[in-house]
Parts: C-alpha cells; sequence; structure tokens
C-alpha cells in the first residue's frame, strides 16, 4: 500500500517511534523488507541509495519497486537516499517516487540551503515529499580517523536556516553516526539531537542505524528522531546467505534467493520492533495515509 510520507512520518513523530527506511539493492532485499513489514504490521520506507538507481535501470527500478509497494499488504513508500545529483533527483521526482533526498552536506551551508531549496521548490508543486542533510556524517572504514573529534556535528542555528529558508521537509542532522558495521560504538550526540529537535518542527532523520547498539537507538529516538537509516546490516545479511549457499554447493538462483530473502527479513523484523514501528500500520490507514 502507498502511503503519505506525511501523514508516516509526522504519526511516528507524534507517538514517539522511528519508521526504519531500509535500503535495497535487489528484489530479494526489496521483498523482504515489504514480508517483514507486514508480518510486524508495520509502517516501513523503502530507499535505493542513490549509486544503484542508474546500476538497476532507472525506469525498471521505479515501477517494480512502486508495484512491490502497491500489492504489500502494509503501508510503505519510496524514497531516493543520498542524492547528490540534481538531474538524478529530478528524474526520480518524474518517475513518481514519494520522497526525494537531496544531500549538500559535502557543499558549504549556502550552497547547501541553495541547492536543497532548488530541489524542495520543484518536489513541492508535485507532491514529493523531501530530505535534507546538515554536517558530515562519516564512512566506517574511509573517515575512522576523524569520527571522534565532532567537529562536523550539525549545529543548530544552521539546521533553523536550513529548515526555514528551504521549507524541506524532513531533516538528517549529523550527530555523531557513521554510515557502515562500526568497529567501536560510535559517540552519539543525544542533547544535540535534544536541541535541534526544540529549534525545528519537521521530523529528524537518523543516518547510520547499521550496527548502532540497541540502547542507543532507543535514546535517540527518544530525544526525537522520527526516522532511521538502515542498509550495511541488510546488505551483509543478503551475501552472507548467498555465500552460505554457494560454500553447500546450491546453484538454484531461486533456492539461494529465498534463503538470503529470510535472512535479510529476520533483521528487518528486529530493526522494526527495536524501532517500535511494530503495530502502527493500522494508525497510517485510519488517518487517510494511503495515497
Amino acid at each position: 500500500m502507498l502511503a503519505s510520507p506525511k501523514v508516516m512520518m509526522a504519526d511516528a513523530q507524534k507517538k514517539g517511534y522511528a519508521v526504519p527506511a531500509f535500503n535495497y539493492y535487489n528484489l530479494d532485499v526489496l521483498f523482504a523488507v515489504l514480508e517483514a513489514a507486514e508480518e510486524e504490521d508495520a509502517p516501513v520506507i523503502v530507499q535505493p541509495y542513490s549509486a544503484y538507481v542508474p546500476f538497476l535501470h532507472h525506469e525498471v527500478l521505479a515501477k517494480a519497486s512502486l508495484e512491490a509497494i502497491a500489492q504489500s499488504r502494509t503501508c510503505a513508500y519510496l524514497h531516493l537516499d543520498h542524492a547528490t545529483d540534481y538531474e538524478l533527483i529530478m528524474r526520480c521526482i518524474g518517475s513518481d517516487y514519494t520522497s526525494v533526498m537531496v544531500d549538500g552536506s559535502a557543499l558549504p551551508l549556502d550552497e547547501n540551503i541553495a541547492l536543497t531549496k532548488s530541489v524542495v521548490k520543484v518536489a513541492k508543486s508535485a507532491g514529493i515529499y523531501t530530505e535534507a542533510e546538515l554536517g558530515r556524517i562519516f564512512r566506517v572504514g574511509v573517515d575512522d580517523d576523524q569520527m571522534d573529534d565532532g567537529d562536523e556535528t550539525a549545529r543548530v542555528e544552521d539546521c533553523v536556516r536550513m529548515v526555514e529558508e528551504t521549507g524541506v521537509c524532513s531533516l538528517a542532522p549529523a550527530v555523531g553516526t557513521a554510515h557502515g558495521v562500526y568497529t567501536k560504538p560510535p559517540k552519539i550526540n543525544f542533547e544535540r539531537i535534544r536541541e535541534i529537535r526544540a529549534a525545528v518542527d519537521v521530523p529528524l532523520v537518523l543516518h547510520g542505524g547499521s550496527g548502532t547498539p540497541d540502547e542507543m537507538i532507543r535514546e535517540a529516538i527518544s530525544c526525537g528522531i522520527s526516522k532511521i537509516n538502515v542498509g550495511t546490516e541488510l546488505k551483509y545479511a543478503w551475501s552472507g546467505a548467498m555465500k552460505e549457499m554457494f560454500n553447500k554447493g546450491e546453484k538454484e538462483p531461486r533456492v539461494c534467493s529465498a534463503y538470503a530473502r529470510e535472512q535479510v527479513k529476520e533483521v528487518a523484523k528486529k530493526k522494526l520492533r527495536l524501532f517500535g514501528t511494530s503495530g502502527h500500520h493500522r494508525d497510517i490507514v485510519e488517518q487517510g495515509g494511503l495515497l
């Protein structure tokens, strides 16, 4: 069931849970995530990372994903994750993505705001939900030597500027998490999350949810996080399961995929329970949140 991002995110923000935004890299992962959400009676966001959009053939990916959501028995929407290319974002808006993220976090603040504002203007006219990022969210294994200094944490005043000047629907501020699976626990600035939550009224997004300790996830949600991105854990679950099957000598793709799908589904179900998302599907439907 295709659902309204606005209704879904507002419900999470109001009731104090977080909606997982699961990255998917093929149909195995997409189907597994939707099946997990059905079994948990939970709303969910499915999102291809921007680099995978051309790899999986842009139009084919969009149509297949939207059809999978339409046939699902739970609320979901299609989101473009971490897009830095304006033209790619425009193509996804034109292909009926429900939501898009414009990632100008590597740019100076004024340029990030300008890029985000230009995307929001087009997206809003098309009825598309938007997300922006501020500060720097590090990559495990790439930025390890910089992850402890805290200098890239989003500033409250910058978050206020971003929301007020662009009209963006949701915001992903850097607060100490990183992309990838951690080699040591992250140092999340929970007080900064509280400060940003108090300063802006849009839903807040936590990137880098893979491998973050459960107690930190719960604390981040209690501080005001309404959406959490999870990608690497699903990727590892799928590839690990496929490797296991190959090592056993299995060569039938359908058999290998079915096993990998189950492993991904179990990871997704654990996240839905951890984030407090389970059981909230009906809330979205009762609020008229289906598109």
